[in-house]
């Protein structure tokens, strides 16, 4: 490599360490998405489910806060590092809702098959919380039911309903 390459790379380093790019990856590759692995398991869904809602028993809670990984906003709780549940959308569904209900306060994120983070902490009225996908497209989706105070964990039900009428 001559020196002229190696300067280039060295500011394209530079300007994407300032640009807080690495911080935003290396904070993201702390949770495995995308994978086949999960704490609870994981299912293949095609719209029209039934029974619905589907009702996972999942434990909140991990040691990483999920605040301080720039996913998007709302994104609270100590989670871990692999997904909770993994659901596999066999088409598009035109209303998705994903939702926990605990006798604790709980978190909701959800990493979708587009690769866009949704989340939640509260809805509803309560510490229950809910994420809504309309027109959610075919793929997978990385599921982590998050505890909101650090060293807590939760027995929790993960929902996952295409009616309204389900809710926390």
């Amino acid at each position: 490599m001559n020196r002229t390459s190696v300067l280039s790379v060295l500011g394209l380093t530079a300007a994407l360490a300032a640009s807080g790019f690495g911080h935003q990856v290396g904070a993201q590759s702390r949770l495995s998405i995308g994978g086949s692995r999960s704490n609870f398991g994981r299912r293949n869904v095609t719209p029209g489910f039934v029974p619905d809602p589907i009702n996972v028993n999942i434990t909140s809670g991990g040691n990483i806060d999920a605040s301080t990984l720039s996913l998007a906003g709302g994104c609270v709780g100590w989670v871990t590092q692999q997904p909770d549940y993994i659901v596999q959308l066999a088409g598009t569904s035109a209303s998705l809702r994903m939702y926990v209900t605990s006798a604790s306060d709980v978190t909701l994120l959800v990493n979708t098959a587009g690769g866009q983070w949704r989340c939640n902490d509260d809805s509803y009225g309560g510490t229950n919380p809910s994420v809504d996908l309309p027109n959610a497209g075919r793929g997978q989706y990385d599921i982590w039911v998050g505890s909101y105070q650090s060293g807590v964990t939760a027995r929790s039900v993960l929902h996952i309903t295409e009616l309204d009428s389900n809710h926390p």
